[in-house]
């Protein structure tokens, strides 16, 4: 795949999903039937209309990778893409809160740190 084609297929990936990953990148590079494939499953089950909107489908994304502990990083994206789809800082910090005794009090300190990261809370002890 020419560097052209990659820069196309992860611009219209990203422009879908709203993010993109280090995943996306290497796999647009070296396997770009599997990342079309994959880019299918995912219109298929996340980034799609069906009975869940996109902003539902967001905050499940973000309370599920917090609580198997992805990347800060990782959970920032769909935090910034679930502000971008309509969802409210509260909203993202409510379902957070809604999953700490099944997910732990780890897992909800690491959405947390992405949830302050994205919408820019600043911690009045640091101020």
């Amino acid at each position: 795949m020419s560097t052209d084609d990659s820069r196309s297929f992860l611009e219209n990936s990203d422009q879908t999903r709203g993010y993109t990953l280090e995943m996306h990148r290497i796999m647009a590079e070296v396997d770009r039937e599997w990342a079309i494939k994959y880019n299918e499953f995912i219109q298929a089950t996340y980034t799609g209309q069906r009975l869940l909107d996109r902003k539902t489908k967001e905050l499940l994304q973000i309370v599920v990778e917090a609580a198997l502990k992805a990347d800060v990083e990782q959970i920032q994206a769909h935090v910034r893409v679930a502000l971008d789809v309509g969802a409210s800082p509260r909203e993202i910090l409510e379902a957070l809160q809604a999953v700490i005794a099944p997910m732990g009090a780890l897992a909800f300190r690491r959405g947390l740190q992405a949830w302050a990261a994205e919408t820019g809370f600043q911690d009045p002890g640091e101020a």
